[in-house]
């Protein structure tokens, strides 16, 4: 019994220090660990070290990043704002195919799809599931909406309509996050509760919020272990993988600290690509995130059964 609470005091005040250690770091501090904070365990110089593959510009990847991005942008004279102009406004000239200053709404919705692939990176944008003709349809309303606000429509919108329409579009929407949120790189926003009802939610809800942003997180997590840059990850990155995927259960306590050699190896085999029967070396994104959500809906419903990690150790 006495060990038994060891390892628990020890385990909650790691878990206080990581908190602690993540909170206290400024942004110009952030190259210091292991590609973002929040997700590291540790300095860079702990381990052997790799260049980050997100640049500086968070909000590209990291949700919180992302959503405190878009706050700043409503604000006139913000860096933010700058920013998104340059977004928005390269995105309209590169469907804008005859440069002539103006898009039609064929030209509007593929501006739309693009504008909205990095909010619905984070599920903050609807994910796509009608057919293109129906898409089309929808987004040629708000067109014509655009087109006919400041007097007689012409059937073209140039780029002040469509930055005065982004603007405004990011304002409404951002009010809308959900309560709860939870932010997967930044552990100490967020209490165990609400990361078990958000992943709960994730992986028994395909297509909602939660589900977005955790295979969002997922993708992340397994660009920074591909140091290769290959799109697949072999057996010595493995491990890294593995540990970035884990950091949030265990540092709840969820998880064990570390998973035994002969346990790693199985899950790698269980995951490997194979083709004609025949074991590639490596693992796919697309079959570690199809592991994970099982493997994370067991976790969940032992846990709900009283028979999780913690409770047995």
């Amino acid at each position: 019994m006495l060990s038994v609470i060891a390892r628990r005091s020890a385990r909650l005040i790691a878990r206080k220090s990581s908190v602690r250690a993540f909170s206290s770091l400024k942004p110009e501090q952030a190259a210091s660990t292991f590609f973002y904070p929040g997700l590291t365990v540790g300095p860079a110089h702990t381990e052997k070290q790799f260049l980050s593959p997100w640049g500086t510009d968070h909000w590209r990847h990291d949700k919180k990043a992302f959503i405190r991005w878009c706050k700043e942008a409503i604000r006139e004279d913000s860096k933010a704002r700058r920013e998104l102009y340059g977004f928005a406004a390269l995105n309209f000239g590169d469907v804008d195919t005859d440069k002539d200053g103006f898009i039609n709404a064929g030209q509007f919705d593929r501006y739309l799809e693009s504008v909205a692939a990095i909010p619905r990176r984070f599920g903050l944008a609807p994910v796509s599931v009608v057919d293109r003709n129906a898409r089309l349809a929808n987004h040629t309303v708000i067109f014509d909406e655009i087109d006919a606000k400041d007097g007689p429509a012409r059937g073209k919108l140039g780029l002040d309509q469509v930055l005065r329409w982004t603007i405004d579009h990011v304002a409404g929407k951002i009010s809308h996050i959900p309560e709860g949120d939870v932010g997967l790189y930044h552990v100490e926003d967020y209490s165990e509760a609400e990361y078990v009802g958000f992943i709960e939610r994730a992986v028994n809800k395909p297509g909602s919020y939660e589900h977005v942003s955790f295979y969002n997180f997922i993708l992340n997590v397994f660009i920074e272990a591909d140091t290769q840059c290959e799109g697949r990850v072999t057996y010595d990155q493995f491990g890294t993988l593995l540990s970035r995927a884990a950091t949030v259960p265990r540092h709840f306590g969820l998880a064990p600290a570390d998973v035994d050699e002969s346990v790693r190896k199985a899950m790698f085999k269980a995951m490997e690509l194979k083709r004609d029967g025949v074991p590639q070396g490596f693992v796919t994104h697309r079959k570690f995130w199809e592991w994970t959500v099982e493997h994370t809906k067991m976790k969940i419903d032992l846990q709900n059964a009283g028979k999780g990690w913690r409770e047995n150790h």
